[in-house]
């Protein structure tokens, strides 16, 4: 058996939590890797964890009849919410060694561990990813005004805080709340595998 369980932390649910450093120490061989995002996240610009099986959420009980209930299963999404919600799904068929991702393919990429991704170029550098959040938030906010011009991009931490801040406190008088978050994801997703540098 894989160590990776033993050494997991327990969560409430039943299920153990995985650290991605965790993950990346130790060997997969005998680790069943379920990724449950859909196919278009699974080779988007987060990308996969090279042995990671597609099962996107909505399949995962009828994926998972013919697995052995005692096998190590690892579940990992975006984020580690959806990863949790199969892992509880996957408890409650009769399997006994689920775990979670914690984190997911997000705190994968903040790790600068190796994924698997379509070629879709470099990394954007992080001004890129200031760009993209300060132009979204022009286009969600007060799409009416000219757009600004951006140069020159903040630490990965301060983006980070910036996006924590926003999600936390949408501005007042938001015109698109849909597009607001589907911004904020996009722009946590291009943090995620943004690399030092300015701007494009």
């Amino acid at each position: 058996m894989n160590s990776l369980f033993d050494s997991a932390t327990p969560h409430p649910d039943g299920y153990r939590d995985v650290d991605v450093r965790q993950l990346a120490a130790q060997s997969t061989a005998h680790l069943r890797l379920v990724d449950v995002r859909e196919p278009s996240e699974f080779d988007g610009i987060l990308g996969h964890i090279d042995g990671a099986r597609l099962v996107p959420l909505a399949t995962v009980k009828e994926a998972a009849a013919d697995w052995p209930r005692d096998a190590d299963l690892l579940m990992v999404c975006r984020s580690g919410g959806r990863s949790a919600k199969a892992a509880v799904q996957l408890l409650g068929l009769g399997f006994t060694r689920v775990m979670n991702l914690c984190g997911g393919m997000l705190a994968w990429n903040t790790a600068d561990l190796p994924v698997v991704r379509p070629s879709v170029g470099a990394p954007p550098p992080l001004g890129r990813v200031l760009d993209e959040l300060l132009a979204g938030l022009h286009r969600t906010v007060a799409p009416e005004t000219p757009a600004p011009i951006y140069g020159q991009g903040p630490s990965r931490e301060a983006l980070t805080a910036l996006l924590d801040a926003l999600q936390g406190a949408p501005p007042a008088g938001m015109r698109d709340p849909a597009g607001f978050e589907r911004m904020l994801r996009e722009c946590r997703d291009l943090l995620a595998v943004a690399r030092p540098g300015g701007s494009r």
